[in-house]
């Protein structure tokens, strides 16, 4: 469907200006008019584009107040990684996530002509009613004391609510998916893209305009520390106790030394070095020698140093471990199993979470590293690039989303040859299309 440039413009000028990341946001995707979604969509790509179908903007937004909550909801999925928070999307996280999206949104406007366009999504009863304000919001009236009905009111109030408690309703209420209903009922009341195999990470492309877009939700209530499935918080120093365990020494000194040296157990090759040596030959390093040739002296024998051609292992390999709030049971095994097996890795080694951080061997060796918490592989692929490494290991238990398109074709073009350490039989398909041979690591 082309569009006519009039629905993309008035998109872009019913955003508040207030929140300067969404014009930055929308400066980043084209507006696209399609009857390939219900309602709207951001897809992937390196020039992401916002696909909003015209037939429900002529329907349910018919004012700049609705098409600015519609878009902004649909934003407010982008910049919370909503769509990447679960391996498989259902129903009942759909439906927590829009409550949760819509409040925050009807908190921020206040007003009805904005609140009314959620208002219109929400059930009069039931689960359902929680896409909306209650009845005469803002101001606060009798409350019924049943568990929906207080969870509802703290929706909109400030102390909020989490994913977990939203899941937790629905629990107490029966069965968690049969509670919110199936089928039409609940595609007919959601609002924007919900298809993991959809969903975007426009904001990986930009690393300054991801770290601004955190600010906006920086208050955003997480109910846990989920690495792997969240873009975490601000980077802190964090420690580790250190465990050893053989079967881990074992098999991440097998994959060290496959991406050092290949098939074999490694070759030895000739290496040209520096040895101290006494020697005829005047050595300019040699101050004492200097000192008594002042004095008129000529010395017989001078200090220095020669190259001497020696033999020794080839390679050392540059290793990404993960270290997000999910890997925390492994990582007191994998920190000692890396500690032990030094005089492969190329140091400093790198601590990755949604950011790469070095680890020397120092630090390593007390255990000492750096997260934000969250996970994503976009922060690897970016290092890779800069550093140009040819060889390298991941250590990770696979939930760590996909390689943003920009870096994936770049990384295609360098072909550095990375082999992938996967935890506890975890996922690794952000490894197939750039062909990262993949190697599954004991239960630990």
């Amino acid at each position: 469907m082309e569009t006519t440039g009039l629905l993309a413009e008035r998109v872009r000028n019913c955003v508040p200006l207030r929140h300067p990341a969404f014009g930055k946001l929308l400066q980043l995707v084209s507006v696209e008019e399609t009857g390939d979604v219900p309602t709207a969509a951001v897809t992937l790509g390196t020039r992401s584009r916002l696909l909003i179908n015209p037939q429900f903007v002529a329907e349910r937004c018919r004012t700049d107040e609705h098409l600015a909550m519609l878009v902004m909801h649909e934003l407010y999925h982008v910049l919370l990684g909503h769509t990447r928070m679960y391996k498989r999307s259902t129903l009942r996280a759909n439906w927590a996530f829009d409550c949760i999206i819509n409040a925050q949104l009807c908190r921020l406007y206040p007003y009805p002509e904005y609140t009314s366009f959620f208002a219109a999504c929400a059930a009069k009863n039931g689960p359902w009613s929680l896409l909306g304000p209650p009845a005469l919001w803002p101001a606060c009236g009798p409350c019924a004391p049943t568990p929906l009905a207080l969870l509802h009111r703290r929706l909109y109030d400030d102390s909020t609510v989490t994913s977990v408690e939203l899941f937790r309703l629905l629990e107490d209420l029966g069965d968690a998916e049969g509670a919110i209903g199936e089928g039409e009922e609940g595609s007919a009341r959601l609002l924007g893209n919900h298809s993991p195999e959809e969903s975007a990470d426009p904001l990986w492309d930009d690393p300054a305009l991801m770290a601004e877009v955190r600010g906006i939700v920086a208050r955003w209530p997480m109910a846990e520390e989920r690495g792997g499935v969240d873009d975490g918080a601000d980077a802190t120093d964090r420690r580790s106790a250190l465990v050893s365990h053989r079967e881990a020494r074992r098999a991440i000194g097998a994959v060290l030394r496959k991406a050092a040296f290949g098939a074999s157990a490694g070759p030895l090759v000739r290496r040209a070095e520096e040895v101290p040596a006494v020697t005829v030959l005047p050595q300019p390093g040699d101050r004492r020698a200097h000192l008594w040739m002042r004095t008129g002296a000529t010395p017989l024998l001078w200090n220095g140093s020669l190259q001497n051609a020696t033999l020794a292992r080839a390679g050392r390999v540059a290793v990404y471990l993960d270290v997000s709030g999910s890997m925390g049971p492994w990582l007191p095994v994998l920190i000692k199993t890396l500690a032990d097996h030094a005089d492969l890795v190329e140091w400093p080694l790198y601590g990755f979470s949604t950011e790469v951080h070095p680890v020397t061997n120092a630090d390593l060796a007390k255990g000492k590293f750096r997260s934000t918490g969250g996970t994503h592989i976009g922060c690897v692929a970016r290092h890779l690039l800069a550093k140009k490494f040819a060889r390298a290991v991941v250590i990770t238990d696979g939930d760590v989303q996909r390689i943003p398109r920009a870096q994936h074709d770049a990384l295609r073009r360098l072909r550095p040859r990375v082999e992938v350490a996967l935890l506890d039989g975890c996922s690794g398909s952000f490894c197939k299309e750039l062909n990262w041979r993949t190697h599954a690591i004991p239960r630990l």
